[in-house]
């Protein structure tokens, strides 16, 4: 799992290479608000070993939300620690790195298991909902998106135009109008793909579907004040403050403000915790049970239950804490990165 969850490091890092060196705290803290609401619209699944090494590299741990592809174009690997990695523009692609073991096909299943916002890019990983069967064996698909978005969608947090190009490629699974998402491709051996790279060319057109809209939260925005949230969402049933930051819970939805105005908003259900994980240095990527989840500073939900927590910053010793997260509880972890 951490060979994986390297190789993703290192595909974003590849495709972040043109960004500017500097980066303003605004557009940073926007970025990772965008991060945030992805991860909580595609709830990344947990996949790989349970403690003590039990269970394999593909086990489905947890499962989050499952996606269907909408085109044609993309590939997986039989291989986690060398996963199909395609760089994504708009309707372009071309494979950058990886197995072609398989051509996945318009209606195929897939886990997602982690997103992450950089520059200009957007990460995507995920791993095939079923076993599948090559001519170069048996087993889950491993596959990587890596969306080329302009620097300023991704500094503004314009979550709209990410959604709008996810979904020229993948949906959640039941939002979808077309019959072809009622079960996956019907061959049961598929053979392995042609050895070339596929040139960047125009796909065909996807597959008819509509993004659901979110029950309450469609009107919201974030740097909206918590006077316009109250107008537009009435009196939330609970009011958590832990300066600088609120939480105004409503049913099924959690609105999470900062120095009075909002920085992202959740819809991840009942039950959970709300985790705020800070470090110094900023900017270390958080791992929740071995999943990357985002990076410091953010606030997790989380589900109840115990949870491993796990900061690493290049060039600085990881930081790991064991947390038996308990339901409705507001836990803040602070962690100091020493250097190695």
């Amino acid at each position: 799992m951490l060979k994986r969850l390297s190789l993703l490091t290192l595909a974003f890092t590849f495709f972040s290479a043109g960004a500017a060196p500097q980066k303003k705290p605004a557009e940073q803290n926007d970025r990772i608000v965008l991060e945030q609401i992805l991860t909580q619209t595609y709830q990344p699944s947990q996949v790989g070993k349970q403690l003590m090494g039990i269970g394999g590299e593909t086990d489905i741990r947890r499962a989050g939300t499952i996606v269907v592809i909408q085109r044609p174009g993309l590939f997986g690997s039989l291989l986690h620690t060398e996963p199909a990695s395609s760089a994504i523009d708009g309707v372009q692609y071309k494979l950058f790195r990886g197995h072609q073991d398989y051509e996945v096909p318009a209606g195929e299943r897939y886990y997602v298991t982690a997103i992450a916002v950089g520059s200009d890019t957007v990460l995507v990983a995920l791993i095939s909902a079923r076993g599948i069967s090559t001519q170069a064996g048996t087993g889950r698909m491993w596959t990587t998106l890596s969306f080329k978005f302009p620097a300023s969608v991704l500094a503004a947090a314009d979550k709209e135009t990410v959604f709008r190009e996810f979904d020229q490629w993948f949906m959640p699974e039941g939002h979808a109008t077309s019959s072809a998402f009622s079960a996956p491709p019907a061959a049961p051996a598929i053979t392995a793909s042609p050895a070339a790279t596929p040139v960047a060319a125009a796909a065909p057109q996807p597959i008819a579907a509509t993004r659901p809209a979110a029950p309450r939260d469609s009107t919201l925005a974030p740097g909206m004040t918590r006077e316009q949230i109250l107008q537009v969402m009435g009196t939330p049933e609970r009011d958590i403050h832990f300066d600088p930051r609120e939480w105004m819970i409503y049913p099924g939805f959690v609105a999470v403000l900062k120095d009075n105005k909002l920085e992202s908003f959740e819809t991840s259900g009942a039950g959970g915790a709300k985790v705020a994980v800070q470090s110094d240095p900023a900017g270390a990527e958080i791992y929740l049970d071995e999943n990357l989840v985002g990076s410091t500073p953010s606030i997790l939900v989380v589900a109840p239950g115990k949870h491993a927590f796990r900061l690493h910053a290049a060039g600085r010793a990881d930081w790991s804490r064991q947390v038996n997260v308990l339901t409705g509880s507001d836990i803040t972890l602070t962690a100091t990165l020493d250097k190695n």
